[in-house]
C-alpha cells in the first residue's frame, strides 16, 4: 500500500500534470476573454477583467504568466493547485485519512468530476475561489486555534473577497458563529482587515479610487438588471429550479439528463445507490455535529443566492460550491455502504469512477478543440472580403478583441424599434445569432452556418447561428 506521506505529494502531482495536459489554448468565451485580456492589461475601466477585478487570483495568473509564457498553462497550474486544496480540505472537513477506501474514492471522486476538471482548466477564478473557501471553513469551525498573531479562517475569508466575491455568502454563518464562541473577537476582526487590505489597498492604488467606484456601481447594476440569468431578467421560477437541477446533476455529478450518452446513466444508477445507503447510517455525524449543521445551513444560503442572483441558467460554474458537498455526500454514502456490503459497495465505486473518467474524457478532449464562439471566429478570419457584422455587443466584441477588421453593428434584440433604422447593410454581411424576426419583415433570410458546441463542456453560446440579408426589394 502507498505511503501516507506520499499520497498528497503524487496527487498534488498527478493534478498539474493531468491539468496542463488538457489546457486549452483559445478564448472558450467572453468571460474568459475577460481574464485573458487582464494579462495584458489589467483594467477595471476596461472590464479586464470585469468587477470585483479578481486581483488575488489576477495576481497569481500573472506571476505564471511571466513565468511560463502560456496563458492556457498559468490558468491550468492554477486550476490544478485549486483541486488540490479541495481535495485535501475535503478530507480534513470529513475527518477521514487520505490513505483509506473513503478518503481515496472521495479524492477520485474530485480529481475526475467533469465540471471541476473543466474549470481548472478555464480561464476563471472559481476553483480557487472554492479552494480559499474550503480552508476558510475549515479553519473558522473545525482548527483550534494555535497560531498567536492570526485567526487562518478569518484571514483567509478577507483573503476570498479579492478572489471570488460571490462566494463570501457561504461563510457567513460559520463567521458569525466562530465570532460568538471563540474569545479574542479583536483577533479576528484583525485578521479579517489584514486578508482584506493585503490586496484591497493596491488594489484601489492600481485602478484608482473614482474609477473602482464606478466599476462598482455600473457593474453591481449591470449584473442585477442587464447582464441576464438573474431573479430580475429571469422571472420564470421553475425554470430556474430546472436549470438548478440539471447543472447540479448533468454538469455538476455527471449524471444522465435527456439525450446524454448512456455512461451517464450508468454514472446515476451509482450515484443514487450511495445516497440511499445512508438508511443504514445510524451516526450520521453530518446531522450531530453542530459545525456540520452550521455547513448545511451555509449551503442553503448559497443555494438561494446562486438561485436568485446568479446566472444559474447559462453558467453553470456558480453551482460548484453545492456540487462539491453533493461529491461529499456521495463519497459518506459509500463509507456508509461499506459497513454491511463492502465488495459490492467497492465493485460500485469502481464503476462509477471508470464512468466519471469516461465522460471527463470525451468532455475535455471537446473542451481542448473549441467552442462554437471560437469555431465562428475562425470561420471569418478566413473570409477575405470585408463584412458587415451585425450582432449582440458581446459577440462583436469578441470578434473584434481577435483582431478580426470589419465593420460592426450591434444590435439589441430586447428593442425591436431600433433595427428599423438599420438600412445601410450592405451585400456582404452575416448576421450573428437568431434575429430572424427582426429582419424577415424587409430581407430575404438566406442561412449560412451554424456553430456548436457540447452544452455540458461550456453552456455559454453553445449554438450559434449565422446568416445573411438580400433587400426584398430595391430602395428599402
Amino acid at each position: 500500500m502507498l505511503d501516507k506521506k506520499y499520497f498528497f505529494p503524487i496527487l498534488l502531482l498527478f493534478s498539474v500534470i493531468t491539468r496542463i495536459v488538457t489546457s486549452v489554448y483559445y478564448i472558450e468565451d467572453i468571460d474568459s476573454l475577460r481574464f485573458a485580456l487582464s494579462m495584458q492589461e489589467y483594467s477595471l475601466v476596461k472590464l479586464q477583467p470585469h468587477f470585483p477585478g479578481y486581483p488575488v487570483f489576477i495576481f497569481f495568473a500573472k506571476i505564471l504568466y511571466l513565468l511560463t509564457g502560456n496563458m492556457g498553462i498559468s490558468f491550468s497550474i492554477i486550476g490544478s493547485i485549486s483541486l488540490f486544496v479541495i481535495i485535501y480540505y475535503s478530507i480534513k472537513l470529513c475527518n477521514i485519512k487520505g490513505i483509506s477506501p473513503t478518503g481515496t474514492f472521495l479524492s477520485l471522486l474530485l480529481f475526475f468530476n467533469p465540471l471541476i476538471w473543466l474549470m481548472s482548466n478555464r480561464y476563471m477564478p472559481d476553483l480557487m475561489g472554492l479552494g480559499i473557501a474550503l480552508m476558510s471553513l475549515y479553519y473558522l469551525l473545525f482548527a483550534s486555534d494555535k497560531n498567536r498573531y492570526f485567526d487562518y479562517g478569518f484571514l483567509l475569508s478577507g483573503v476570498l473577497f479579492g478572489v471570488r466575491l460571490s462566494y463570501v455568502p457561504i461563510l457567513i454563518v460559520p463567521i458569525i458563529y466562530s465570532i460568538i464562541t471563540k474569545p479574542n473577537k479583536m483577533k479576528r476582526l484583525y485578521s479579517i482587515s489584514i486578508g482584506f487590505s493585503i490586496w484591497f489597498i493596491p488594489f484601489v492604488y492600481i485602478s484608482g479610487f473614482e474609477n473602482l467606484l464606478l466599476a462598482a456601481s455600473n457593474q453591481t447594476v449591470g449584473h442585477f438588471t442587464d447582464f441576464g440569468g438573474t431573479i430580475f431578467t429571469e422571472f420564470n421560477l421553475f425554470k430556474r429550479l430546472s436549470y438548478f437541477t440539471q447543472i447540479l446533476w448533468a454538469d455538476g455529478l455527471g449524471g444522465y439528463w435527456n439525450g446524454r450518452a448512456f455512461p451517464t446513466f450508468i454514472t446515476s444508477i451509482c450515484i443514487l445507490f450511495f445516497v440511499t445507503q445512508y438508511r443504514y447510517d445510524k451516526n450520521w455525524s453530518w446531522l450531530k455535529i453542530d459545525q456540520y449543521k452550521l455547513i448545511v445551513i451555509s449551503l442553503v444560503i448559497y443555494m438561494v443566492w446562486i438561485f436568485l442572483f446568479q446566472n444559474i441558467i447559462y453558467k453553470s460554474r456558480h453551482i460548484l460550491p453545492v456540487l462539491h458537498f453533493a461529491l461529499i455526500f456521495v463519497g459518506l454514502g459509500y463509507r456508509s455502504s461499506r459497513n454491511g456490503r463492502m465488495i459490492v459497495s467497492d465493485i460500485i465505486a469502481i464503476i462509477l469512477l471508470l464512468n466519471l473518467s469516461l465522460i471527463t474524457y470525451t468532455l475535455t478532449m471537446q473542451h481542448k478543440s473549441s467552442t462554437a464562439i471560437s469555431q465562428l471566429n475562425t470561420y471569418i478570419s478566413d473570409t477575405n472580403d470585408s463584412l458587415d457584422i451585425i450582432s449582440i455587443p458581446l459577440i462583436n466584441f469578441y470578434l473584434k478583441s481577435h483582431g478580426q477588421d470589419h465593420n460592426y453593428i450591434n444590435i439589441d434584440p430586447n428593442n425591436p424599434q431600433g433595427f428599423n433604422q438599420i438600412t445601410n447593410i450592405r451585400k456582404n454581411n452575416i448576421i450573428i445569432g437568431e434575429f430572424r424576426r427582426l429582419f424577415e419583415e424587409h430581407y430575404t433570410i438566406i442561412p449560412d452556418t451554424v456553430f456548436y458546441h457540447n452544452p455540458y463542456m461550456n453552456r455559454m453560446w453553445s449554438k450559434i447561428d449565422t446568416y445573411h440579408l438580400v433587400p426584398k426589394y430595391n430602395g428599402y
